[in-house]
């Protein structure tokens, strides 16, 4: 239950924390809405990635 939990609560972080950065990074070059979009989806897709391998390596060991 806990894994899940933390599963869940890791890859919503990866979301909004890519879409901070995205806003912060791209706001003046693409506009503020198109930069949270692409860095959410980028920071989802590198996000989950992470966090379902770190899951998988503490439950293992």
């Amino acid at each position: 239950m806990i894994t899940l939990a933390a599963l869940f609560i890791g890859i919503l972080a990866a979301l909004l924390a890519g879409a901070a950065s995205g806003v912060l990074v791209g706001k003046s070059a693409l506009g503020a809405e198109l930069s949270a979009y692409m860095g959410g989806l980028y920071g989802l897709i590198a996000g989950t990635v992470a966090v379902v391998v770190t899951a998988a390596v503490f439950v293992l060991f």
